[in-house]
């Protein structure tokens, strides 16, 4: 009998965007790149101010004060709080965001999520069930770039929306 069990995924926080905490430990040398997967996880409990850059995917359950700017999934769990803009390929939402989210390929607002703040992504999906309020710009994947403001029929740019 072993005095370590495996957790059971279903039951692990990591579990609803494909990961598990062992893909945290340090994979064994003779691991693929492709196998190796990466997550950056905020913790309960644990208050993060300032700004986060990288590549890695983040995985919030605690709560971040400032720009979130990775070139992979930002993921906040049901009681994750992000208050500031957060860029990503991928956002999805369970927690509580308050600013604007941008992504390359998808935005996802979970039945337990709150979103306030203005959404720029190729594809969104808001669940039955979770609050937002802001504005919707569904665009074409243009590699984070910004969006464009619509003109008025006059041909100038709209100062006022």
């Amino acid at each position: 009998m072993s005095i370590f069990s495996r957790r059971d995924q279903a039951s692990s926080p990591f579990s609803s965007h494909g990961g598990s905490p062992e893909s945290l430990s340090s994979p064994a040398s003779s691991s693929s790149p492709a196998q190796r997967r990466r997550v950056t996880h905020i913790a309960p409990g644990t208050r993060v101010e300032g700004r986060l850059v990288g590549a890695t995917e983040l995985f919030i359950e605690g709560e971040v004060e400032g720009e979130i700017n990775v070139q992979a999934a930002v993921v906040v769990g049901a009681d994750g709080v992000v208050k500031g803009p957060v860029m990503a390929s991928t956002v999805r939402v369970g927690g509580r965001v308050e600013g604007t989210v941008q992504a390359t390929d998808r935005v996802e607002v979970a039945p337990s999520g709150n979103l306030e703040g203005d959404i720029a992504a190729p594809r969104v999906i808001i669940a039955e069930g979770a609050f937002f309020k802001g504005r919707v710009e569904m665009r074409s994947g243009d590699k984070g770039q910004a969006p464009e403001r619509p003109e008025k029929p006059n041909g100038r740019n709209q100062q006022n929306p």
